[in-house]
């Protein structure tokens, strides 16, 4: 009896600090000022959703749902390709939403004929339901969505259009019978560019609609027949209708709906800058990074002063002079974040071509043996990854901080550890190169030409070996780097696995979308297996390879599976690693459909450098749009966590220097932004969860 009311007041003070369900909700459309971690009861409420941050004293908006199963119609464009003049119109999409109690994921889409919905459409609804719950504060696992569309349809134009749709749904809004709008839905709720507009804009006049909205930057857009620019708003105005520009998803659902929807406030630049102890945590590794290229590039010269170097091992030591050089001037500026990732990628050039070198010397000399064997022990090298994922999961965080300073390391070593398989594999191809030319002459051997073609089958694989241990130790110096000054926090791990599978749901939508894009295309045009084009495409892409195994990490065999019998399914080491690996896929693939589909971006074949990109204004936009996005959410992960992750500053840091470089540095600006936010807005999931 006398331990009851100490106990039961520990419960109380527990409940009341994580929101607990004592407390009493507001009424919705009110604002209420949140502690950290308290906004959990109101927020998870099935009838109700939390709009984070929405003023500058970090006041939250309580916004009412319908409750219930609602059903919105939004009308979809369409452009029809083939014989004669391309013709333009919609079809009615019937989207669904509903209160989800049992907690999975449930997204149906719904056909008339077998097959009728095409893959790019499908993953066009999955994403549209995942951003729609987002920018709700919900999770995916919080609602039942579904989509009905008549016909054949594809194409993931229409995802802010549906992502604007589920919105109107879930807040019981009616839509606009005269307005709809085309556009791709990005994962910080901005809307890309898409193709066909004009004609899209014909065939849905002519079927009486009088409002039109279009992806920001497109409003000069080339006819698909002509390959004129037309002028989207005058060509509305010349029919009796007229066209808007629409930048983001909070635009899209006014647009359709005639209301407004609260969004965050964005953080100052200033809320964005890290600490003195951070700095000077990333300077001390920058050196030592510093250090291990300099070593490498005196045993290159050492070896041209002695002999000279093949000209393709002379390319990969001027990339790593070249960003050497550049990480340098970086620092000097004070840009260190910057200057630390890119003094990391100078060193997997700078070693990758000292490695290289020595295998081209043993294969030249007739010592296959001994390549063979100095090639096995590079990739050796790689599996250092193993050992670093199994002592990050030993971890044991006890504050929020420490839950996202332990996933930021996980998503490095795992993209270490997906380089790892794929240096595996590159390598027996290598081995089997060397068992072919075996016999072949010395003097063969040893010709300039032969050398770089030995090089080429030679330095994919320690490339990947090189970006095996760089992205693994980069994960393991982050655990210095990556300060956990936070609230105390035991995270719920049904949660975390809830929040695993969303991510890993739309991280999968993408992969398959991006797939039917690109990939299957390039299987086609080069008339080989899907699995050739997919090898292929990874060794020219790196982040179609990350994307890949890190979106299938947590059912995959090998490691994988050894970790997950290892900790057991039910500890926070798998629920962590398996959310962070299918967050990376997410923005990866994110990334992917952007570079490769939406913006247009031609690439240099012989650098793999982006040389140009189609829609330049509209990506102007979207790289600004991401870096509000990126301070809006850090307000929104300030208010449920009491601060901004260190992740997002960090991430945010060196986006805003690569959005001053070149074409290749602003994409890398993109994805920096977009990863801000996502550490963001994982920090909130966490909180609310």
């Amino acid at each position: 009896m006398g331990t009851r009311p100490i106990i039961f007041g520990a419960l109380c003070a527990l409940a009341l600090s994580c929101g607990g369900k004592g407390a009493v909700s507001p009424t919705p459309g009110t604002t209420k000022n949140y502690k950290p971690l308290e906004m959990k009861g109101d927020a998870k409420a099935p009838a109700q959703a939390v709009i984070l941050g929405t003023d500058r004293s970090n006041g939250s908006t309580v916004v009412s749902l319908v409750g219930k199963e609602n059903t919105v119609v939004v009308d979809s464009m369409w452009v029809q390709l083939g014989e004669g003049p391309t013709k333009g119109g919609s079809s009615p999409v019937k989207l669904t939403t509903g209160p989800n109690p049992d907690g999975d994921v449930r997204i149906g889409i719904d056909e008339e004929n077998m097959g009728g919905a095409g893959g790019q459409w499908r993953a066009g609804v999955w994403i549209a339901a995942f951003i729609s719950s987002t920018t709700l504060g919900k999770d995916l696992t919080d609602f039942k969505f579904s989509a009905y569309a008549k016909g054949n349809v594809d194409g993931a134009s229409a995802s802010g259009l549906m992502t604007a749709g589920f919105l109107a749904s879930m807040l019981g809004t009616e839509i606009d019978p005269q307005a709809t709008m085309t556009g791709t839905i990005n994962p910080d709720g901005t809307i890309g560019p898409v193709g066909g507009i004009p004609q899209k804009f014909l065939g849905n006049i002519e079927k009486g609609k009088k409002r039109l909205g279009y992806p920001i930057g497109m409003r000069y857009s080339d006819d698909i027949d002509t390959k004129q620019s037309v002028d989207l708003v005058q060509l509305a105005k010349d029919h009796g209708a007229s066209a808007t520009e629409i930048p983001d998803v909070y635009a899209a659902y006014t647009f359709l709906t005639g209301k407004s929807l609260p969004r965050p406030v964005p953080v100052d630049e200033a809320d964005m800058a890290l600490e003195d102890d951070v700095t000077k945590a990333i300077e001390a590794k920058y050196a030592t990074w510093q250090a291990a290229i300099a070593k490498n590039f005196d045993s290159l010269q050492q070896i041209f002063d002695e002999k000279g170097l093949p000209q393709s091992i002379v390319k990969l030591a001027l990339v790593a002079k070249a960003k050497t050089e550049d990480a340098e001037k970086l620092r000097k500026q004070g840009y260190i974040t910057s200057a630390y990732n890119q003094i990391a990628d100078a060193w997997v050039y700078a070693a990758s071509a000292v490695s290289t070198e020595d295998i081209l010397e043993l294969v030249q000399k007739g010592d296959f043996v001994g390549a063979n064997a100095k090639l096995h022990e590079f990739v050796g090298l790689a599996g250092e990854t193993e050992d670093a994922i199994r002592e990050i999961g030993k971890i044991k965080p006890d504050t929020l901080g420490g839950h996202l300073r332990m996933m930021s390391a996980f998503q490095r070593t795992e993209a270490g550890w997906t380089f790892h398989v794929f240096a595996g594999e590159l390598g027996k191809e290598t081995a089997d190169f060397f068992e072919q030319i075996k016999d072949a002459s010395p003097e063969a051997l040893q010709s300039a030409d032969n050398a770089d073609e030995i090089v080429a089958h030679v330095a994919p694989t320690i490339l990947a070996i090189a970006r095996a241990k760089a992205s693994t130790d980069l994960g393991v110096e982050g655990l210095d780097i990556e300060s956990e000054k936070s609230v105390n926090y035991m995270c719920s791990l049904p949660n975390v696995k809830r929040l695993a599978k969303s991510f890993s749901s739309a991280s999968t939508a993408n992969l398959q979308y991006f797939e039917a894009l690109f990939v299957k295309e390039l299987a086609t045009q080069f008339n080989v297996p899907f699995e050739t084009a997919q090898e292929k495409f990874a060794m020219f892409e790196p982040d179609y390879l990350v994307a890949t195994m890190s979106a299938n990490m947590a059912n995959m065999s090998g490691l994988p599976e050894q970790l997950k019998a290892e900790w057991g399914e039910g500890t926070i080491a798998w629920g962590l690693a398996s959310l962070a690996g299918s967050e990376l896929s997410w923005f990866k693939t994110s990334l992917l459909i952007s570079k490769w589909y939406s913006l247009g971006v031609d690439i240099d074949h012989d650098t793999s450098r982006p040389t140009s990109v189609e829609h330049e204004k509209a990506f102007i936009n979207m790289l600004a749009s991401a870096e509000r996005s990126a301070r809006e959410n850090a307000r929104a992960a300030k208010v449920a966590t009491g601060s901004i992750p260190v992740q997002a500053r960090i991430a945010y840091q060196n986006a805003k220097v690569l959005r001053e470089g070149d074409l290749a540095d602003k994409l890398d600006a993109l994805e920096a932004f977009w990863e801000s936010s996502v550490y963001s807005q994982t920090a909130v999931m966490l909180a609310r969860n």
